[in-house]
């Protein structure tokens, strides 16, 4: 699916939200993102998410 970096990370933070994910963990996810935006657009949120609250 081809997203914009800006739609990537809405729909990460959507999904956050819609969880009440803390936002330090939101972060650490926007910073995955920014590091990878093509990576991401492909891949679900909750692997994402599993990704950053590992640490």
């Amino acid at each position: 699916m081809d997203m914009s970096d800006a739609e990537v990370k809405k729909f990460w933070r959507d999904y956050c939200a819609r969880r009440k994910i803390d936002a330090e963990i939101v972060a650490r996810g926007d910073a995955k993102i920014d590091a990878d935006p093509d990576f991401w657009a492909d891949q679900e949120m909750q692997e994402l998410l599993d990704l950053v609250k590992a640490g």
